[in-house]
């Protein structure tokens, strides 16, 4: 850690995802401040000025057509990042519905982990992929509704572990994304044992319905001049059954560690374009559950 910049900075893309932007806003404040976040707005929407008080809102211009979204806004938020890094020892870079945690039994927040871990001139790496979950809401088991006040892990515990979402996107050094920021060009992934992308597109069935409503308005609006976005399009497809998408799962007991899953992610690691990883391909269809230690974070 370079004791002259700040030690992270966290961005964000966003259109409207009003109750979502709130989470985000709520967790990442707490762990490294509002002043050192950084969304940007898509559309100049004065909500997100109104929920994430403080944080630096970025104008975006948004194009009714979406033309090249994907590919323009992650390669918008890497360049950001990369300047950035003048400034941070690292930079964060996520969709509004991810939240990357560390274990609380390895330190109480981000910086005092990235503090702990990388003191200044020890040897780290270019880029950092914290552990994919895909938290996924289990009606039956867990009936309750999430309160405002409530964080969502006190009621939701259940994960599908994911190698499309242990992303590399914890960076240090100047960065390309691809789309989605599944893959980056600073060369062989790090699988962190103590970080965690919690993804929360599916955290409560009722919340997801109406996120997929929203995403099926945008993809039918632009559908008759931008071919990318259609309603069969990948943003839009996996959730469309919520309850046949939990049927494809068995549940299965508490487990933080998910150490087979990790090797073959880490063994298998191959490039799929030039200096760009990704990591080995694993088959399991359990929902695991997170320790109670998590439940406090988001």
């Amino acid at each position: 850690m370079d004791p002259t910049k700040n030690p992270l900075g966290v961005i964000t893309m966003v259109y409207k995802d009003y109750p979502m932007l709130k989470r985000w806003y709520d967790y990442y404040s707490k762990q490294v401040g509002a002043e050192n976040l950084f969304v940007l707005s898509h559309g100049n929407d004065p909500m997100h000025r109104e929920i994430a008080q403080g944080v630096n809102i970025i104008n975006t211009p948004r194009h009714p057509a979406l033309p090249k979204f994907d590919r323009r806004r992650w390669n918008l938020m890497a360049d950001l990042a990369s300047g950035l890094l003048n400034f941070y020892n690292w930079m964060l870079v996520t969709d509004v519905d991810e939240m990357v945690v560390v274990d609380p039994n390895k330190s109480p927040s981000l910086v005092q982990y990235l503090s702990d871990t990388f003191p200044a001139g020890a040897p780290a790496p270019k880029s950092i992929s914290p552990m994919g979950l895909n938290i996924i809401h289990v009606p039956k088991e867990e009936p309750l509704p999430i309160e405002p006040d409530e964080t969502i892990l006190s009621r939701r515990r259940f994960f599908a572990p994911s190698r499309v979402y242990s992303k590399p996107i914890l960076v240090r050094s100047a960065v390309r994304f691809g789309p989605g920021g599944h893959r980056n060009n600073l060369g062989r992934r790090t699988l962190s044992d103590d970080l965690y992308l919690l993804h929360l597109n599916s955290y409560d069935s009722s919340e997801s319905a109406q996120r997929l409503k929203g995403k099926h308005e945008v993809a039918s609006s632009v559908k008759g001049s931008n071919s990318d976005y259609t309603q069969k399009h990948a943003w839009v497809e996996p959730n469309l059954d919520f309850d046949a998408r939990i049927a494809q799962f068995k549940l299965g007991p508490e487990d933080i560690e998910l150490s087979e899953i990790r090797s073959v992610m880490v063994e298998k690691q191959t490039t799929k374009y030039t200096e760009s990883y990704i990591w080995g391909y694993f088959k399991d269809k359990t929902l695991y559950q997170l320790p109670a230690r998590f439940a406090h974070l988001v």
